[in-house]
C-alpha cells in the first residue's frame, strides 16, 4: 500500500493559511461534506487542512478508531489539538502515554491497549528543522502484520503535516523579522538628527506613515510633568493652546496608569468613558480611536505615544505588538539623548536634587545614615588620639661581610656552593682549572734540573763566571716553581669562617674566563647582622635615636620582633624615584631563625597623634609643598 496518492488530475493543495485558526480548534469547514481529497486539495486553513488528512488517512485505514494531530500551542509550553477524529473526548486522554513518548524520543511510540488486547495506540512525532513542531496519534485495532503498513503510510504522509507546519514557523520568522526591522527602522529616525526635537518631530511623522494615522503626538516626561514634544505635520505649536493642554492631560493619564490605553467614540465598540482625559481629547479632535502608550525604563515613564486614527481602523494585536516593542527600545534613547542635551546648570541641578533628595526625603535611609556616619566620622578624626607608627621596608644584612676573589687569572673549573648555602670555615666555595699551571710547573722543574747539572760542571772546572751565571739561571727557575706551587695551592677557593653565601652562583658559568680579583662570592658570619629600616623621607623627621619599634620579616610573619633604633644615616639614597634613609636598629632579642638578606616590614612607634593627622599629613603635606611651588 502507498503513500497517500494523488488525485486524479494530480492537483496539490492550495495555498494555505496555517495561522488562521489557532492550535486547539476543531471547527468544522462548510466543505466537510464534500469528498476527503476536494477538501484536501481545497484546504485554506490548517485546521481543515488536517481534518482532510486524517479522512484521507481513514480511507486508506478504515479500522482506526480514533485520531488525532497534535501542533505545539503558540507559547511553546505544550501541544493541542488542531483536528480530532471521530471527535474530542475523555477517551481520548489515554492515548497521552504514547505522545509523551513519542515527543520525548523523538520517534514512532507502539504501544498495546492494556484493556483492550488487540488495540494499539501509535504516536509519530512531526519534525521541522531538528525541532519537534507537532504529533499524530492513532487508536487501532489491527493485528501486527498490518502494522508495518500503517507505519509506512504514515511515515510517507506525515510530510504533508511537516510542510504545514514548517510553512507556520517560516511565516512567524518573517512575521517576527519584518516586525524587528520596521522597529529598528523607526528608532534609526530617532537617532538621525543632531537636535532630539528635530528627531522627535521626524519619529511623529513616520509613526504616522507607518499607521495610517491622522496625528500622532509624542510628549516627555520629567519630574512627573508631560510637556508636548512634538505633533505630526506640525513644525510649531501653541503651548498653551487646549488642544496640546488636552494632549498633555491624556499624556499624564497614560503616564500615571503605566499602561497602554485604547479608546473609541462612544457609539464604537471601544468605549472612552473609563478615561477621562482621552474622552476629552477624543471630543476636541474629532478622532475615531486613540492609543496611547508609555515609553518606561526601570519603571519610570520617560515619554508617552499617542496616536489616533478613524472609528473604523481599530488597532490589530499586531500592530499593538509592534508598538510595545518599539517603545521599550525607545526609552534608553529618550533618556541618553534627553540627558544628553542638558546644558551644565541643568546637570549641576540635577545631581543636587538627587543627592538632596536622598539625604532629606522620606526614604533612602542609607543616605541618611552614611550623612551621620560621615559627621562622627570627623568628629573621631579631629579629637581621638592614636599611636602613630612609621611604617619601613626593612632588609637584615651581615654586620661584616667577606669577598671570596679569584686568586689569579684562569678558567672556572667548578663551582660547589651558591647564594643561601651555609658554608664552614675551609669549606671549598669554587675551583679553577690547574691545567696550565700544572703543565707550566713541569717546565721550569726541568729547567731547574738542567741549571743545577750546569751548576755543578761548572763547579767541578771551576769556572767562576759560569757558576754566577748559571746559579742565577738557576734562582730564577726555583722562584717559577715557587710561585706555581704558591697557585696550585689556591687553586681551591675557600671559605674564611663559617657563615652563609649572601651572593653569588657559579653553576651557570663553569669554563669561562677569571679575571684576578673578580668577586664570585659575598660570605656574611652566621647570627652577626644588623637591622636596616629604609625611612621615606616624608617620616624620617619623626624617628628618634632610641625609639621603640616592631619588625615582622615575610618568612617569619607570625613572630613580631620587637628592636631599638640605634642610629640614623643622614645620607638619603634614591630607589623607585623616592628617597629613603638608612636607619640601622637592633633587636632586643636575637633570633637563630633570622638570615642575613631577609626582607620584611617594620614599623617605628614615634608617639601619640591624632588620627586625622595620622589619615590626612601626607595630603596636607603635598598640598602645602603644591602651593608653595605655585608661589602662594
Amino acid at each position: 500500500m502507498s503513500a497517500l496518492p494523488s488525485p486524479p488530475d494530480s492537483t496539490e493543495p492550495g495555498s494555505i493559511e496555517p495561522d488562521s485558526i489557532e492550535p486547539g480548534s476543531t471547527e468544522v469547514a462548510p466543505s466537510d461534506m464534500a469528498p476527503p481529497w476536494q477538501r484536501f486539495v481545497g484546504a485554506r486553513h490548517s485546521a481543515e487542512f488536517c481534518d482532510a488528512w486524517l479522512a484521507l488517512l481513514r480511507e486508506k485505514f478504515p479500522v482506526i478508531a480514533q485520531a488525532a494531530v497534535l501542533v505545539e500551542s503558540t507559547d511553546g509550553q505544550n501541544f493541542v489539538p488542531i483536528a480530532v477524529w471521530p471527535a474530542a473526548n475523555g477517551d481520548m486522554s489515554r492515548m497521552g502515554d504514547a505522545v509523551q513518548r513519542a515527543l520525548v524520543e523523538r520517534r514512532v511510540a507502539i504501544q498495546p491497549l492494556a484493556e483492550t488486547p488487540g488495540t494499539w495506540h501509535i504516536a509519530a512525532p512531526i519534525a521541522v528543522s531538528e525541532h519537534i513542531a507537532g504529533a499524530v496519534v492513532l487508536e487501532t485495532p489491527m493485528p501486527d502484520g498490518m502494522l508495518p503498513v500503517l507505519l509506512r503510510e504514515l511515515h510517507w504522509s506525515s510530510a504533508w503535516l511537516t510542510n504545514l507546519l514548517g510553512k507556520r514557523e517560516h511565516d512567524a520568522a518573517v512575521e517576527s523579522s519584518t516586525r524587528s526591522l520596521g522597529v529598528l527602522e523607526t528608532i534609526a529616525t530617532s537617532l538621525r538628527h543632531e537636535r532630539f526635537q528635530q528627531a522627535l518631530f521626524d519619529l511623529s511623522n513616520e509613526l504616522r506613515r507607518r499607521f495610517d494615522c491622522t496625528r500622532v503626538a509624542i510628549g516627555l516626561v520629567r519630574e512627573a510633568q508631560v510637556r508636548l514634544a512634538a505633533l505630526s505635520e506640525a513644525a510649531t505649536f501653541e503651548k498653551s493652546s487646549p488642544l496640546v493642554q488636552a494632549y498633555i492631560a491624556a499624556m499624564g493619564e497614560t503616564c500615571d496608569l503605566a499602561q497602554p490605553i485604547e479608546v473609541a467614540q462612544p457609539d464604537s465598540e471601544a468605549p472612552a468613558e473609563s478615561y477621562r482625559a482621552h474622552a476629552a481629547l477624543l471630543q476636541r479632535t474629532g478622532a475615531g480611536r486613540l492609543l496611547s502608550l508609555p515609553v518606561s525604563q526601570q519603571a519610570r515613564c520617560m515619554a508617552v505615544l499617542t496616536l489616533e486614527r478613524g472609528p473604523e481602523q481599530a488597532f490589530t494585536e499586531v500592530e499593538r505588538k509592534w508598538l510595545e516593542t518599539f517603545a521599550a527600545l525607545l526609552a534608553p534613547v529618550v533618556a541618553q539623548r534627553r540627558d544628553a542635551e542638558r546644558n551644565s546648570l541643568q546637570r549641576f541641578g540635577d545631581e543636587a536634587k538627587r543627592f538632596l533628595g536622598a539625604l532629606l526625603g522620606p526614604r533612602y535611609l542609607l543616605w541618611k545614615l552614611g550623612a551621620a556616619l560621615a559627621v562622627l566620622a570627623i568628629a573621631i578624626l579631629v579629637f581621638l588620639p592614636v599611636s602613630y607608627r612609621v611604617s619601613a621596608k626593612t632588609v637584615t644584612e651581615g654586620e661584616i661581610q667577606r669577598v671570596a676573589a679569584a686568586p689569579f687569572e684562569g678558567f672556572l673549573a667548578a663551582g660547589f656552593v651558591r647564594a643561601g648555602d651555609t658554608v664552614v670555615k675551609g669549606q671549598p666555595l669554587a675551583q679553577l682549572d690547574d691545567h696550565d699551571l700544572r703543565v707550566e710547573r713541569a717546565k721550569w722543574s726541568s729547567e731547574r734540573d738542567q741549571y743545577d747539572n750546569k751548576l755543578r760542571e761548572a763547579m767541578a772546572g771551576h769556572d767562576l763566571t759560569a757558576i754566577q751565571v748559571v746559579s742565577a739561571q738557576l734562582n730564577e727557575a726555583q722562584a717559577q716553581l715557587d710561585l706555581l706551587d704558591d697557585k696550585l695551592a689556591r687553586v681551591k677557593v675557600l671559605a674564611p669562617y663559617d657563615g652563609v653565601i649572601v651572593s653569588g652562583d657559579l653553576s651557570q658559568q663553569v669554563g669561562t674566563p677569571l679575571e684576578a680579583g673578580k668577586k664570585l662570592f659575598e660570605i656574611a658570619p652566621l647570627h652577626s647582622y644588623r637591622i636596616i629600616l629604609q625611612v621615606d623621607e616624608r617620616d624620617v623627621s619623626q624617628v628618634q635615636t632610641g625609639q621603640q619599634g616592631e619588625l615582622v620579616m615575610s618568612g617569619l610573619a607570625g613572630d613580631p620582633m620587637p628592636f631599638t633604633v640605634a642610629r640614623i644615616m643622614p645620607v638619603a639614597t634614591a630607589q623607585d624615584g623616592k628617597n629613603f634613609y638608612r636607619v640601622e636598629a637592633r633587636l632586643r632579642h636575637e633570633s637563630p631563625l633570622l638570615l642575613p638578606g631577609m626582607e620584611g616590614v617594620g614599623k617605628i612607634g614615634v608617639g601619640r597623634r591624632k588620627l586625622g593627622w595620622v589619615l590626612l599629613h601626607g595630603l596636607l603635606d603635598w598640598v602645602r609643598l603644591s602651593l608653595w611651588n605655585w608661589g602662594l
